[in-house]
Formats: structure tokens, C-alpha cells, sequence
């Protein structure tokens, strides 16, 4: 039965994406963030936020990083019909020994950033515990010396979902702004988990007002 509805969400990402797509245009935006200035920085933001910064970000050539499970592969389709790319994989795999040929998405993901690419990162996904800040992505500015921009998206009306990670979908014609924080960069000195501390703490500071 589950694989049955895996196949019939599948067959029904163009409409998916195409309700996506209008329910985006609907959203009466705050103020704008100029996403195409930006070179090669990380968007770091809870799960529960995803979907709100896509209907932002659509087609602005964004690097999203999205998980090799099943659900991954319906999200990766729906973003590349929104505009974005994805690099499949975690920003975890390969920061332990014992994950056979986890550096991939690891090594994709710096080469894109080398390059210029903007990156964003779930930092709390895939599968959780919520609002808790995995330590991939203080590596990745770490090994780039890219900057970690926090980002949160809020809503005047939403719908918040019973997930592990309380997704938020926006109502339609309701007004939406994109929070930005306090950019942070990871210096080849300081230690990880302190710098995953960190930027954990100005996430959940930018998520009380978002």
C-alpha cells in the first residue's frame, strides 16, 4: 500500500508543483531578499521552514540538499520543477569512517559552494529530532570558508502540520516574510560542536520572532 502511494504521488508532482507554484505567486511578501547577490553562501533553516522558503526562493538556481529516502525523491522533483537543483545525500554522511561512500554529497556540496553556488540546508533534517542543528553544515563553512546565513520564514496565516518537524504551509493571499539572521563563518580553528551550539542558538532566536 505504501509503495502504492509513493507511485501516485509521483504521477502527481506536476500538479503538485504547479499549485506550488500559484499558491507562491498568491503570497504577499514583506520584503525581498536578493538571493541572485549572494555567492556561494549556506541557508541554514529548520525542516518545519522548508516549504515556506521555496515558494520564496523559486528560480533562483538554488542548491538545496535533499535526502536519498523515498520522500527525498518526491522533493527533489517538485524543487526542480520550482527552479532549484539538489544534491542528493547528508550533510552528516561521511563525517563518520563507518558510512561507506557518504562523502559524495559532502564533497559535491563544497565543490558547488567553491564554485559560487548558494546552498540551502535543512539543518535539523532529514528525520530530525527538530531544532536540533546537525553538525554538517558548521563542517561545510568550515572546509569552504563559506558564510552560514540563518534563515526563517513566517506567515500571518498558516497551517502548522502534526510532523516531527511542524511544517508549515502558508494559506493563500496571506502576507509572508523571510527572515534573515546573523551571518556566521566557521574558522578552521574552532571546534565543530561549538560552532554548531552557535549557529543552533541564533536559529532558535530568529524562530521566536518568525
Amino acid at each position: 500500500m505504501k509503495r502504492l502511494k509513493y507511485y501516485l504521488v509521483l504521477l502527481l508532482i506536476p500538479f503538485i508543483s504547479l499549485v506550488l507554484r500559484i499558491l507562491g505567486r498568491t503570497i504577499r511578501w514583506k520584503k525581498r531578499y536578493e538571493f541572485n547577490k549572494d555567492k556561494g553562501k549556506i541557508y541554514a533553516l529548520w525542516h518545519g521552514h522548508a516549504l515556506g522558503l521555496a515558494l520564496f526562493a523559486m528560480d533562483r538556481d538554488i542548491v538545496v540538499l535533499v535526502s536519498r529516502y523515498r520522500d527525498g525523491e518526491i522533493a527533489a522533483r517538485i524543487l526542480h520543477r520550482l527552479g532549484f537543483k539538489t544534491v542528493r545525500g547528508s550533510s552528516e554522511e561521511g563525517l563518520k569512517k563507518e558510512q561507506k561512500g557518504g562523502r559524495r554529497a559532502v564533497l559535491e556540496l563544497i565543490d558547488l559552494i567553491k564554485e559560487g553556488k548558494n546552498v540551502a540546508i535543512t539543518v535539523d533534517g532529514p528525520k530530525g529530532p527538530r531544532g536540533k542543528v546537525k553538525e554538517g553544515v558548521v563542517y561545510l563553512s568550515q572546509k569552504t570558508g563559506a558564510s552560514i546565513v540563518p534563515v526563517a520564514v513566517k506567515f500571518e496565516d498558516f497551517w502548522k502540520l502534526n510532523t516531527w518537524d511542524g511544517l508549515i504551509i502558508p494559506k493563500p493571499f496571506t502576507r509572508g516574510e523571510v527572515v534573515i539572521g546573523q551571518e556566521i563563518r566557521v574558522s578552521p580553528e574552532e571546534d565543530l560542536e561549538t560552532a554548531r551550539r552557535r549557529l543552533e542558538s541564533l536559529l532558535n532566536e530568529l524562530s521566536s520572532v518568525a
